[in-house]
């Protein structure tokens, strides 16, 4: 990143998640054991919304399965048994959602620059959830981590 052209896209390289990962571990604790009276949990995934094309509101959302599916193919990861539950707001990252919601976004001499700053937040947010995992109390299976359309997924173990 530091070596293409100065961009908006920069901050990235500073910016960080403030939200609290204790307070994150314990919303994803309740939705394992909301979830978890409904059905054995095999695996748990996590997403970050499609941040690059609503830069409004960054969140991510949880899904529960009965069966872990592995890592070879993720087709298995669109059809989970859990149902909705409160999305996670994530917060810290505002300038970067202004560089997003900005026109400079379409342009092409920011393309890469705002390509690998999508990849800073995705693994942003995986070391974010991670941090949180340490704290969760119900996570006794795969956790599994990424954002949106995005194909490498960090899975997170506790024992």
């Amino acid at each position: 990143m530091r070596s293409l052209p100065d961009s908006p896209f920069h901050i990235a390289i500073e910016q960080s998640i403030s939200n609290d990962p204790n307070i994150a571990a314990k919303h994803f604790d309740l939705f394992i054991l909301g979830e978890s009276k409904r059905f054995p949990i095999a695996a748990v995934y996590t997403e970050l919304n499609a941040f690059d094309i609503n830069p409004d509101r960054w969140y991510c959302n949880l899904f529960a399965y009965t069966d872990y599916g592995g890592q070879d193919d993720y087709d298995w990861l669109s059809d989970w048994q859990s149902e909705d539950f409160d999305d996670y707001e994530i917060k810290g990252l505002e300038a970067l959602q202004a560089a997003f919601a900005n026109p400079a976004f379409q342009t092409a001499a920011y393309r890469d620059a705002s390509y690998i700053a999508s990849l800073l937040i995705v693994i942003k947010f995986q070391l974010f959830i991670s941090t949180a995992a340490k704290s969760m109390q119900h996570l006794k299976f795969p956790l599994l981590v990424t954002a949106h359309d995005f194909n490498f997924i960090a899975e997170l173990r506790i024992s």
